[in-house]
């Protein structure tokens, strides 16, 4: 099992020191303060910048639900490396089962609109859904930028350097439909950065 599983603190964890905050019980929906360090953040910001491009959804490559820009991150970066052995200890699942990080940036309007993360049946979630959402805030928002779940009521502000952690599927591994969220657009001027790290059910290599 994995360290939210076994506590409501990370004990003796390798550094950084994270605290996990329960938002809701179910579905779960956590934040684990301190996640990522000030250094490793300022670095992927710098390591995302010149390879941003306009975010897809997983229906199509550019549409208006979603207007925010996004970059692949390279696995081999040492950063990256740590930000995904952190991810695999904290969920319990297999580093091999975590789909490439991407950093996402949302200038002032861009945004994302109500969704889910995970693939319903006529997609692919068959071959291994996304049992875990990890979206890791890597900067303060001056203004807006909060992730809100409408079905649950629950807004949840960009906390720097905190990942927000939620279950996208039951506990049979149906998708729950519970977990409907969005990206609201910073305001003000303000930009916001944050990484997507989704786990699956399976290693990627057997997709």
């Amino acid at each position: 099992e994995g360290v939210l599983d076994a506590s409501s603190t990370a004990g003796p964890a390798p550094e950084p020191s994270v605290h996990v905050e329960t938002i809701s019980a179910t579905p779960r929906v956590r934040l684990l303060h301190d996640f990522v360090t000030a250094d490793e953040a300022a670095a992927l910001i710098a390591l995302s910048e010149p390879l941003y491009h306009r975010s897809s959804t997983a229906r199509a490559t550019g549409d208006d639900k979603r207007t925010s820009f996004s970059a692949t991150l390279p696995s081999s970066n040492s950063d990256v490396a740590a930000v995904r052995r952190r991810i695999a200890r904290y969920s319990g699942y297999p580093e091999a089962n975590l789909e490439p990080l991407q950093t996402v940036r949302y200038r002032g309007g861009e945004f994302y609109r109500p969704h889910h993360d995970f693939y319903n049946a006529c997609e692919t979630w068959y071959r291994g859904n996304r049992h875990f959402t990890f979206l890791i805030y890597l900067s303060d928002v001056a203004a807006g930028g909060d992730t809100n779940f409408p079905r649950l009521n629950i807004t949840v502000p960009p906390t720097p350097l905190a990942a927000l952690v939620f279950d996208n599927c039951l506990r049979n591994g149906e998708p729950d439909e519970r977990t409907l969220h969005e990206g609201i657009e910073p305001s003000g001027g303000a930009v916001k950065y944050a990484i997507n790290g989704w786990m699956r059910s399976r290693p990627i290599s057997s997709l």
